[in-house]
């Protein structure tokens, strides 16, 4: 199974109906990989063994702390559950901003987990209405190439 390819209303709009006329609004790209998007927020996510980075050697952890750390807003369960599989994923985060542009508060939805081969590992409900499911179930087939159970 093949990731989902993004089409377009306009140039900087994608065509997509998640039923969240905000989220739908705002998003500009859905995609696998590192983004740093209006809806999507995406990052690889080192393993907490590794050391290694540009010819420099770490302390155990460090790498994965710092690419954990732009996640501001992320569960520390969430986080723990990262940590505890030791292995390089893509961390997703989907959201949408509401207020005007200088109070602009972030609503987050959920956070997905996959593999560095674009397998879903795992997808974490943060927001508790219905559209938010709908959000992250409509969003995975951009980003995943199968699905798992919500967390």
């Amino acid at each position: 199974m093949s990731l989902q390819r993004p089409t377009y209303r306009t140039p900087n709009r994608l065509e997509i109906d998640t039923g969240h006329r905000a989220f739908d609004r705002q998003c500009e790209y859905l995609g696998p990989g590192n983004v740093w998007g209006n809806v999507q927020f995406s990052n690889f996510v080192r393993p907490i063994s590794e050391t290694e980075c540009n010819g420099f050697t770490f302390k155990t952890g460090e790498l994965c702390e710092s690419d954990l750390k732009c996640f501001q807003d992320m569960p520390a369960a969430i986080c723990t559950w990262i940590r505890a599989l030791n292995r390089k994923v893509i961390v997703y985060e989907f959201r949408h901003f509401v207020g005007p542009s200088w109070q602009r508060h972030k609503h987050v939805h959920g956070y997905v987990v996959t593999d560095a081969d674009h397998r879903l590992l795992r997808r974490f409900q943060i927001g508790r209405a219905s559209r938010s499911a709908q959000v992250l179930a409509t969003v995975l087939p951009y980003i995943a190439e199968s699905d798992a159970p919500a967390a």
